[in-house]
């Protein structure tokens, strides 16, 4: 098999037994990267008497937003930084980042501290971004891509989840540093792991498996269907991760009388949802034909729509409204996951570089989402209120992007691939 051509590889039937070591390590890398990002929500209870005077709603989602601004400004760079130095060796650096970025915030003793460990932790999950999921496309042939990108996608639900339930059970008995700490030190592990296991595919060309110059790729950016996706994307982050990820177990605490361990764990549910619902989305999207794929976007704008009226209620119905939040947000978040990042390939020319380059712009649009949303949310529900505040943001935001994912791709019967293989 090393004699076949990157093509030939792609175009084969069947699973290399390797690819699946390096799914499982390019996803546990990728968990880490989550558990990293999402364990300051879990935190506030401890964060905000730690910084006293320091700390406010808006600094708070400045910390999840700065993870996030570091992403925007990395998302292109990286597709080029793959290029330059490898996949493999990208996601080896981003390891090292985000454990050296963890004991930086566990060490820190002021907000600017704890924003400069942050900052690195963000050049860390920029990277993870766009790298992880080249590292998965070039293993597996086109007809089994939905599938491992599914799997791989799982890798922010999980890692919400467990920063979700396991952060404020360390911070009550170790105290809010140890997270800090139990976080590098398990990004170390998934460094060694990965770096171990990883290697290129027959047919790729050479240690990179990213084809094509620096004009070749800014030529992909010209791709209209890659932006469309990106804008939707752009506004699903923006409020999942910016606003409901940052915010949603802080409204459970205040407003509705959780202690913090509930509060984490019932927003924890939602990851919990949608880790079972994106690689099943993902196995849905590779026997759909390409002009019905657009109705799985559809359908989980639509779950999202109500959420955007209801997430933060408090009247007297407040408790089964939660939990119907819940559900939603777990379903059509899970949807989004499962559906949106495997369309970026599908819209892009086949090739490795395609696929970074559909993921910078995807990154880039999460990464702006999440950075917009969480001090916008901050500031607007510091000034109206919850409920006024995702009136305002969330609603529009859900109904703008299920407007545009009848866009996204080419519908119909006779719908054909913008580029071949």
């Amino acid at each position: 098999m090393s004699g076949i051509t990157a093509r030939e590889f792609a175009l084969q039937e069947k699973v290399p037994p390797r690819a699946w070591a390096v799914l499982f390590t390019v996803w546990f890398a990728s968990v880490c990267a989550a558990y990293c990002q999402f364990k300051i929500p879990p935190l506030a209870s401890w964060l905000f008497p730690a910084f006293r005077g320091e700390l406010d709603a808006v600094v708070f989602g400045t910390l999840m937003s700065a993870i996030a601004i570091i992403g925007v400004i990395l998302a292109f760079p990286a597709a080029f930084i793959v290029r330059k130095i490898g996949l493999r060796n990208v996601i080896v650096l981003s390891m090292a980042c985000l454990a050296a970025g963890s004991v930086i915030g566990g060490m820190a003793t002021s907000v600017e501290v704890l924003l400069a460990g942050r900052l690195l932790e963000g050049v860390g999950i920029g990277f993870v971004g766009v790298a992880a999921p080249s590292c998965v496309t070039v293993w597996f042939p086109i007809k089994k891509r939905g599938m491992a990108l599914g799997f791989w996608t799982t890798w922010v639900p999980i890692g919400s989840v467990l920063a979700f339930n396991t952060v404020p059970m360390m911070a009550g008995a170790f105290g809010y540093q140890f997270p800090f700490f139990f976080t590098a030190a398990i990004c170390v592990v998934a460094l060694v792991l990965f770096a171990i296991a990883y290697k290129m595919p027959p047919g790729a060309s050479g240690v990179m498996a990213v084809d094509g110059t620096f004009k070749d790729g800014c030529r992909l950016l010209k791709n209209r269907r890659i932006w469309i996706l990106g804008i939707v994307f752009f506004l699903f982050c923006a409020c999942t991760i910016g606003i409901m990820n940052t915010y949603y177990n802080t409204f459970l605490e205040t407003q509705l009388g959780f202690d913090a361990q509930m509060a984490s764990s019932l927003t924890s549910i939602i990851m919990l949802i949608s880790m079972f619902v994106a690689p099943l989305t993902g196995k849905l999207m590779d026997k759909l034909p390409l002009g019905r794929k657009f109705i799985v976007s559809i359908i989980m704008m639509v779950l999202l729509i109500p959420t955007g009226f209801f997430m933060f209620d408090t009247g007297s119905g407040a408790y089964a409204i939660m939990w119907a939040v819940i559900i939603l947000q777990g379903v059509g978040g899970g949807m989004c996951g499962g559906s949106l990042r495997p369309t970026g390939p599908m819209v892009m020319p086949k090739t490795a570089m395609g696929a970074t380059m559909a993921m910078a712009v995807l990154q880039f649009c999460q990464n702006m989402g999440s950075a917009i949303g969480s001090p916008l949310f901050g500031a607007v529900m510091s000034t109206f209120g919850w409920q006024t505040a995702s009136l305002a943001l969330q609603l529009p935001s859900y109904v703008l992007a299920l407007v545009l994912c009848f866009f996204i791709l080419p519908r119909g019967k006779d719908a054909k691939l913008e580029y071949e293989v």
